[in-house]
């Protein structure tokens, strides 16, 4: 953590890491003090400079990824036979409770509608087979906040992911509510596709959250492509 180009490899790694297990269904290969430390120093900064917005966003990241960390760990366990029914019940309450409250309990300047892009007249045309429509204004943050749209189509995937595991291990209907999260994700993707200022890498960084979104969209050509 103590230079910017070690924390930028790791955070990179460890993003693989999650998703890697969030797909596969196993445990992470980093251990959990890795997620955790990378928590606490975001933290610890944000506490050293609290309007500084860059330690904010890298701090929300981390806790995204420590909750998503913990979430594969404990489906794994249940893969495995290692935890009791209930037990699993009641820790998987809690990392559902984690991720709701990662984005109702955000701090208010990661959320700041200055930010928000509100004009799309420069980018290119709508496709009329586009399944969503990536120019509603508000969809994007832009400047500053340009990194929690990342931060967002994260945590699309780690909620979506969380409710369907756990209706698959708990024998229920999975939610109505994933085929809208599907649809914000992908929303957001094109978005991020679009927009002309997006950093080179930005779809790259962003491609297994679309994996993940389109196993809840409808089965036609359209929403294929």
């Amino acid at each position: 953590m103590q230079t910017e180009m070690s924390r930028v490899i790791l955070a990179w790694y460890m993003r693989f890491d999650v998703f890697a297990g969030v797909i596969g269904g196993f445990e992470t290969a980093l251990s959990r003090e890795w997620y955790s430390y990378t928590q606490e120093f975001f933290e610890q900064q944000v506490a050293r400079e609290p309007a500084n917005l860059r330690w904010k966003i890298e701090s929300v990241i981390a806790q995204s990824r420590l909750v998503a960390m913990d979430m594969t760990l404990l489906f794994a366990k249940k893969g495995k036979g290692e935890i009791l029914d209930t037990q699993f019940i009641d820790e998987n309450k809690v990392i559902g409770k984690r991720i709701k409250e990662w984005k109702t309990q955000m701090d208010p300047a990661l959320q700041d509608s200055r930010f928000l892009v509100k004009d799309f007249t420069n980018t290119r045309p709508l496709d009329p087979d586009n399944i969503v429509d990536p120019y509603i204004p508000g969809t994007l943050y832009h400047g500053p906040l340009f990194a929690m749209n990342l931060a967002m189509i994260d945590w699309y995937s780690i909620d979506i992911t969380h409710q369907y595991q756990t209706a698959l291990i708990l024998k229920a209907q999975p939610s109505e509510y994933l085929v809208f999260e599907s649809y914000a994700s992908c929303q957001l993707f094109e978005a991020l596709e679009f927009w002309p200022t997006s950093p080179p890498g930005t779809i790259i960084a962003c491609q297994a959250n679309l994996g993940i979104a389109c196993l809840f969209l409808p089965r036609t050509g359209e929403h294929a492509m």
